[in-house]
């Protein structure tokens, strides 16, 4: 029993003991520091997040306040990008997207429109109707309606301009129209556009033109037009043609 008692009193004074529990203690309040203060510091647990505000649409001072009220940091890229649905100088695309959850202070990446894409209309001027087509195709804009004019020294068939005038700006995908010329037209009159009407109501209009009247094909109508409607003519309207020149006609069954 006495032995008991030495041995627990040298455990008691002993100075090696001593900085034994000590160290244990410092391990396991180390270890408590580590898991609950440390690691979750270095996992972004203490950080406040937020969820990103939607942008796209918005004019540049009302992103920048929206994300300023958020907690959001902002930058705005310096080039922009073409789009038919955003009108020029309004945020069309953000970085994180809208409702994303982030941590606050971040900075949030910006894009603006451009608006829609301005081309230089091409000078089509001596190209045939077909080159016209293509050049204005790879320009980005839609060949539209053919317009017959006349012209004295521009040889039948070439580009004479077009509507609007070349080097004007025009839209990605708008419709050009193009001036086609039909040649010397002296004592000739252009053949206008009958399709739609009735027969019986263009004979006067022919015959006023000093125009006659050739062969007459029916076919069935396919958009429920009335019978005797016109659907098409040869030669085709907007040429121009000498008088007593016969017209052909299909029209509706």
């Amino acid at each position: 029993m006495n032995k008991l008692k030495s041995i627990g009193n040298w455990l008691k004074k002993s100075p090696f003991v001593k900085a034994f529990v000590i160290w244990i203690v410092a391990l396991v309040l180390l270890a408590f520091v580590v898991d609950k203060i440390v690691l979750p510091l270095f996992a972004g647990e203490f950080a406040k997040t937020g969820p990103v505000p939607s942008l796209e649409g918005l004019s540049a001072e009302a992103a920048e306040a929206s994300l300023t009220e958020a907690g959001f940091k902002y930058e705005w890229l310096e080039e922009g990008r073409y789009s038919s649905q955003v009108p020029a100088g309004m945020v069309l695309v953000q970085m994180p997207a809208a409702g994303r959850v982030a941590k606050l202070g971040r900075t949030v990446k910006l894009t603006k429109s451009l608006g829609l894409r301005e081309i230089e209309i091409p000078d089509l001027r001596g190209k045939s109707q077909k080159q016209a087509g293509i050049s204005l195709s790879r320009a980005g804009l839609v060949q539209g309606e053919i317009v017959k004019g006349a012209h004295q020294s521009i040889p039948r068939g070439v580009v004479i301009r077009t509507i609007p005038m070349a080097g004007k700006k025009a839209r990605m995908g708008d419709t050009i129209k193009v001036v086609i010329s039909a040649g010397v037209t002296t004592g000739k009159t252009l053949l206008p556009d009958f399709s739609g009407e009735i027969i019986d109501l263009v004979y006067p209009k022919l015959e006023k033109l000093g125009f006659g009247v050739g062969d007459i094909k029916r076919v069935k109508g396919e958009n429920g037009e009335a019978p005797g409607t016109v659907l098409e003519t040869s030669p085709k309207y907007g040429d121009y043609l000498p008088p007593n020149t016969k017209i052909d006609f299909v029209i509706v069954d």
